[in-house]
């Protein structure tokens, strides 16, 4: 049978804490050859509607062991709107406040469709995993306040992921949509084993952070360079969130996978180009429309004045040891690899879904959740 497992089922099956191991797992693998990726892409076509466009997103990889592999599509309806502290992407499926990202889990022994799963749990806390991984490995053991700016899924599984890595007593947390920060505050005291406090400011809360998390919607820096103290752990959502004076501030980045530098310069096909965060694009439409879309831009280095480190020597489980005052952040955000000339592009995207989603459908299977359809279902006899 195959699982079809909505949102409710997966948070029944798995928490950030539950995806830290199978993620360090991954990652492990990647590192000695034994798990894949293929780069995030997006496609772009235009709307009926003026600044509107259909955009289809896709990525995928697998593991070796316990053999998964999964495709993550995201069918989006993407726009930009203006607001008050900045310019912010929007984007659903259908009508605002639906969403019709999949992901599709496969066996890698007999290529089997083992799951079907909705992609907004998985997504939250595979990103929230690797993050994790990143305060485990570069934020310091004595760790004790995050300060979070943002107030939606991603703050809340960020905040799961520092208290499963660190002794965390506070939260200092800040929105600029208040409504939104009270309610994340109130939700997440009651879950996690800290206090969790509004801020009133995002000046407030990098300055009193030991691991700074930014997890916004916003297309520009939501955080000053100046604002960082020393040994602050930083960690982002997005490239835009961490402005240049904030990277000029950073004196470590760790990598979980290294890797060679990824690269697109001297690729030419028509209607190519870095998109948005550095995604690998295609767009269509005419030059006017192909214009609002946001553009990349490829950087020799995003970080000129830190050292690249192993987060850990996988070979002999040999942690990178930090100095109490260095300004540290985990390599191309929450992906844990060098950003190379395509960020989110050279990321591992692919195969954090296939190590979160074995996890989910593993557990699925032992709790006896899930929608079941017949396999038969996804199968054919004509040869293709």
């Amino acid at each position: 049978m195959t699982l079809f497992l909505n949102n409710v089922d997966q948070q029944r099956c798995i928490s950030v804490a539950d995806a830290l191991s199978g993620m360090e797992a991954g990652m492990r693998q990647m590192s000695r050859g034994d798990a894949i990726r293929r780069p995030r892409i997006d496609n772009f076509l235009p709307t009926s509607r003026e600044d509107e466009f259909f955009c289809f997103s896709s990525m995928e990889g697998g593991i070796r062991e316990p053999g998964y592999y999964a495709l993550r599509i995201k069918p989006d309806i993407l726009y930009w709107k203006q607001h008050a502290d900045g310019q912010r992407r929007e984007n659903h499926s259908v009508e605002p406040g639906s969403y019709g990202g999949l992901v599709l889990l496969y066996r890698v022994e007999n290529a089997e469709l083992l799951a079907i799963m909705n992609d907004g749990h998985v997504q939250h806390v595979r990103v929230a995993a690797t993050a994790g991984l990143g305060m485990k490995y570069l934020s310091r053991e004595d760790s004790t306040v995050v300060g979070m700016l943002g107030s939606g899924g991603m703050a809340r599984t960020f905040a799961e992921a520092a208290c499963a890595v660190r002794g965390i007593e506070r939260i200092h947390a800040y929105s600029p949509n208040h409504r939104n920060l009270s309610r994340y505050c109130e939700d997440m005291a009651a879950s996690l084993p800290c206090q969790v406090v509004a801020a009133s400011s995002a000046e407030e809360v990098a300055g009193v952070a030991d691991i700074l998390c930014c997890c916004t919607n916003a297309m520009q820096p939501v955080v000053q360079g100046s604002w960082i103290k020393p040994g602050t752990h930083i960690t982002s959502v997005a490239l835009w969130e961490i402005g240049d004076d904030t990277r000029d501030r950073i004196d470590t980045v760790g990598e979980l996978v290294q890797r060679s530098r990824f690269r697109v310069r001297g690729f030419s096909d028509d209607d190519f180009e870095l998109r948005m965060d550095n995604v690998m694009s295609y767009a269509a439409g005419d030059v006017d429309e192909r214009a609002r879309i946001p553009r990349g831009e490829i950087r020799d280095s995003w970080y000129p004045n830190a050292k690249l480190v192993a987060c850990c020597d996988w070979s002999t489980n040999r942690p990178y040891s930090r100095d109490v005052q260095e300004i540290t952040m985990l390599a191309n955000m929450e992906y844990g690899i060098i950003e190379g000339e395509a960020s989110s592009s050279s990321g591992t995207q692919g195969l954090q879904f296939a190590c979160t989603g074995g996890q989910i459908y593993e557990r699925a299977v032992e709790l006896g959740i899930g929608q079941e359809l017949p396999t038969e279902m996804f199968l054919q006899d004509i040869a293709t």
